[in-house]
């Protein structure tokens, strides 16, 4: 699970240093969840272009908790090579990862 700190710009350079680090450890193909608790901005473009290099990431769960949230998802459903799927609670979002990420 992926949690921004309030206030901060997920890019590129970070999105790469964060998702290489998952990536090293865990084996086999794997899904991420991104709680969007917090107020954060993505620069979806570059974020996707790193995530789509991931070879063995094959799902992305959103969790987002107001309406306003899910206007710029449709862009970033769009950018993602796998499968990207959009949940009101973490425990949706879970069980949506273990039957749809084969290991």
């Amino acid at each position: 699970m992926v949690e921004a700190k309030y206030g901060v710009e997920i890019n590129g350079v970070n999105s790469k240093v964060a998702n290489d680090l998952i990536a090293s450890e865990i084996s086999g193909n794997y899904g991420l969840i991104f709680n969007r608790k917090k107020d954060y901005s993505i620069v979806p473009v570059d974020v996707y272009e790193v995530l789509n290099s991931m070879d063995r990431l094959k799902a992305i769960a959103v969790v987002l908790y107001n309406e306003t949230s899910k206007l710029g998802i449709v862009t970033e459903q769009h950018l993602f090579n796998g499968m990207l799927a959009i949940f009101d609670n973490v425990e949706d979002a879970r069980a949506w990862l273990k039957v749809t990420v084969v290991q």
